[in-house]
């Protein structure tokens, strides 16, 4: 029997009343051994350039997703929530509009956030310490290339240890940072685009982690999302959507099948993921501690494959968020995103002593191309059922011509780059836990903290809310 991750099916089998009892009764131990409640943090990486063709629309969807995940903060389901920016304007330099607008959508529809705002106007001494970041905002906000966050890093010589010259432009940067500078148990993370975002995706990601603890130990150590993906891009300025997921559906999947048959050690389990590059998922802190994060297209690859490595497939499960609505990219960012998930691929292999020959390399590709002519057909089946579930169906846009273009565009750039040997340069943060042995990782964690609550403040101050 082959090993499989469990799938737990629709996020609707997860009600937010039953999921929010179970998660106030979770207690868990501290570093005294005694019990406290279980914390949830969110995080949300995000960059909306300025010039950026879709940006008024992905500031809109930004401020609809905080709205919805405000409503888990005041039923108490959510314990904080971080938005990681990493826009910059048409010069380069940080662009900080974007943290504006999210504090005030939080002042706005959080009411926890906006009594805290209202104890700083209040309170002299409150406000003190706010600037200096001693006052814990329940919703915080950050630029990814923030001086002060960097400043942080070098004082206890992190960025030695990283390698780091300067905070790097990519979301596994921001993903990395994000650990050290949230407090939760269990962290959710959520892409910033998802148009049709429901509070129960968050509710439902987290819940699996949360549930049945016995002996301190919940089942579950990751949850990932998957889902029908509909992307919105700017090439379709009158709202039409087209089926999704072009890297998942014509190259990852079929790639992960022929890797997972062919070296089940290293990749066991992908062939059970509906969607291996989804960025919606929840871990436990413990396993985000002890993964590297690389920063660039593979992150996503990557984080599920060392958890799938480091836990037993029944400790991953995944969970249906059924429609996906989305703001793509242009196709032109795919061919980066082959070229970084087969480099990846192939120092995984050899990381595990894998040297391949130049003939099996061509086995493999060979083999993809079966497994991905093979897969393609199924995908005109599922958009035409998809399109009878949804209400946009006359505005969902499908060819199996484009879908076939794709292949062979993605056939060739995978082809390539797998022959080649692997990119030494790619990047790769390390292990908070590995560092942590060098540095103090306590110290670290609680400046990072702070200094995201003195961005906030400032960004509260420049909205002329306090």
């Amino acid at each position: 029997m082959k090993s499989r991750i469990d799938d737990l099916g629709s996020y609707k089998n997860f009600e937010i009343e039953k999921c929010l009892s179970k998660k106030l009764k979770t207690l868990v131990r501290d570093e005294a051994d005694l019990l406290r409640p279980l914390v949830l943090s969110l995080v949300i990486p995000t960059k909306i350039d300025v010039g950026k063709k879709t940006r008024e629309l992905e500031l809109e969807t930004l401020g609809k997703m905080l709205s919805e995940c405000s409503k888990l903060i005041d039923l108490g389901y959510l314990d904080e929530i971080l938005v990681i920016d990493a826009s910059i304007d048409q010069k380069g330099q940080p662009d900080l509009t974007t943290l504006t607008k999210v504090v005030q959508t939080a002042y706005e529809e959080l009411d926890l956030f906006r009594r805290q705002v209202g104890l700083l106007r209040e309170n002299r001494a409150e406000a003190m310490s706010a600037r200096r970041g001693f006052f814990d905002f329940i919703v915080r906000t950050v630029h990814q290339f923030d001086k002060n966050l960097f400043h942080v890093l070098e004082k206890f010589n992190i960025h030695k240890l990283a390698n780091l010259k300067e905070m790097p432009i990519g979301k596994g940067a921001a993903l990395w940072l994000s650990v050290p500078m949230t407090n939760g148990d269990v962290v959710c993370f959520l892409d910033s685009d998802i148009m049709n975002f429901k509070r129960e995706f968050a509710v439902s990601l987290c819940a699996p982690i949360v549930e049945v603890p016995k002996k301190n130990r919940s089942k579950y150590a990751m949850t990932k999302a998957s889902y029908n993906r509909l992307t919105l891009t700017y090439e379709f300025p009158s709202g039409t959507y087209t089926y999704g997921g072009r890297v998942t559906r014509i190259f990852a999947i079929p790639i992960l099948r022929v890797l997972t048959k062919k070296f089940p050690k290293v990749f066991q389990g992908f062939d059970s993921v509906k969607y291996p590059l989804s960025g919606e998922f929840s871990a436990k802190r413990e396993l985000l501690e002890n993964i590297y994060f690389p920063n660039d297209y593979s992150i996503e690859f990557s984080t599920l494959n060392q958890a799938m490595r480091k836990y037993s497939l029944k400790s991953i499960a995944q969970v249906d968020l059924e429609l996906f609505c989305h703001i793509g990219q242009s196709v032109k960012g795919l061919d980066l995103m082959i070229a970084q998930i087969t480099n990846r691929i192939l120092r995984t292999l050899e990381k595990e002593g894998i040297k391949l020959s130049k003939k099996e390399k061509q086995e493999i590709v060979s083999e993809y191309r079966r497994e991905a002519l093979t897969i393609l057909p199924s995908y005109w089946r599922e958009f035409k059922r998809l399109q009878k579930k949804v209400a946009i169906n006359e505005r969902i846009r499908y060819s199996e011509e484009t879908d076939r273009h794709r292949f062979r565009r993605f056939y060739k750039k995978f082809e390539i780059n797998f022959m080649d040997d692997p990119d030494k340069s790619q990047f790769v943060l390390p292990a908070w836990e590995e560092l942590g042995t060098k540095a103090n990782y306590f110290a670290i964690s609680s400046l990072l903290k702070r200094r995201g609550n003195q961005s906030t403040y400032s960004r509260l101050r420049k909205a002329g809310l306090i």
